[in-house]
């Protein structure tokens, strides 16, 4: 495996953005789409092209909420080579793989893990705002995560760390506004914004208000759940079904997050506790960690890129391996890992597991 998450600057209008991350990332884009035709077919039982016609019904509702993404998957599909359906596929890809049909709703059956965090500058040493996580999912996915820096004409640059073909990720903005996903699992129905399209969202605000509206704006098809923080000294962290939110906040200074709800005032069923009952062991070990750290004044660079190495109940540790024993349909690892300085405007990144890999560092 090749260690260096590959690297592109796009600019101009949405369009060209997209022309560009089609034509720079080509080979990515359709190494993405082999992944998913595969995983369409292993977890809903759909072929290819059924995935794409049910990709379509997304398309009322991505125009709804920002027109400029529909232009730039069109450019992003011309410049890979590839139809307009394969690109909304793979943007909705955890509304279309992950929802499969029962006789009375749909049911969410499996999901990314992953393990997030905020830290605010009245606890870390060097009083900066951090937000961190570590990205779990299919090892298929390993060379086709890319790292965009986007220049946009009539909006926040980002920095962006995505699965190629895909507009809407991990990362954070020139307005030192910073995101982090945590899949989640509820009963509902997928008809909405795709949670990526949200993501993308969240990465064009400039102001944490906003954000938070982009979660609210139009109904969301798939529960997920957005760490937001910001370069202010700010964080908040909202978890979101498809017919309801609710927003925790950080307490003695941070906040942590993985793949299960724990608002109290959601009436929600959490599909998540069966599917990743991991969740709860993670969850717990980061913020008992981040805790001690708080305590010693020790919560620095150093320790959130140890936290994020952590291997307490190895393999389905913080830092995530796959399991042998797990079918392989339900292996997971890390894929990428990630702590931004969103005071500073730097991002740390790491290929792979981030034991077995270096982080590398870019800015804005």
């Amino acid at each position: 495996m090749n260690k260096t998450i590959p690297y592109f600057e796009l600019s101009g209008n949405a369009y060209e953005i997209g022309l560009q991350h089609g034509r720079l990332a080509a080979a990515h884009v359709k190494r993405s789409i082999a992944t998913y035709q595969k995983m369409f077919k292993t977890y809903g039982g759909l072929t290819w092209d059924e995935a794409k016609r049910r990709s379509l019904s997304y398309v009322g509702h991505i125009e709804n909420f920002d027109p400029a993404m529909m232009d730039e998957m069109r450019g992003l599909a011309e410049g890979a080579g590839v139809e307009l359906q394969d690109i909304l596929a793979l943007n909705a890809r955890s509304e279309v793989v992950m929802m499969q049909k029962s006789d009375k709703h749909e049911v969410h059956i499996d999901s990314d893990g992953c393990t997030a965090l905020a830290a605010l500058p009245e606890v870390t040493a060097d009083h900066h705002t951090w937000l961190a996580q570590n990205w779990d999912w299919k090892s298929t996915q390993l060379d086709s995560i890319i790292l965009l820096r986007i220049k946009q004409q009539n909006g926040a640059e980002l920095l962006m760390v995505t699965e190629a073909g895909i507009i809407g990720k991990i990362g954070f903005n020139s307005a030192g506004i910073g995101v982090c996903l945590n899949a989640l699992g509820t009963v509902g129905s997928p008809d909405g914004v795709p949670l990526h399209i949200v993501l993308r969202g969240i990465l064009n605000s400039v102001k944490l208000s906003d954000a938070l509206e982009k979660i609210n704006k139009l109904p969301n098809a798939c529960a997920a759940n957005y760490l937001i923080a910001s370069g202010c000294g700010e964080a908040f962290d909202v978890e979101k079904a498809p017919a309801d939110f609710d927003v925790l906040y950080p307490e003695r200074g941070y906040i942590t997050h993985a793949n299960h709800f724990e608002s109290m005032r959601m009436d929600v069923v959490d599909m998540s506790r069966l599917m990743a009952p991991d969740s709860f062991i993670r969850a717990n070990r980061s913020r008992r960690l981040i805790g001690r750290a708080v305590e010693r004044g020790e919560l620095d660079e150093q320790f959130i890129k140890g936290l994020l190495c952590d291997h307490a109940e190895y393999p389905d540790s913080i830092c995530r391996h796959e399991d042998p024993l797990d079918p392989p349909q339900l292996r997971m690892c890390t894929i990428f890992s990630v702590a931004m300085d969103l005071t500073e405007k730097r991002m740390l990144l790491a290929k792979g597991s981030p034991c077995e890999s270096s982080y590398l560092e870019y800015t804005i």
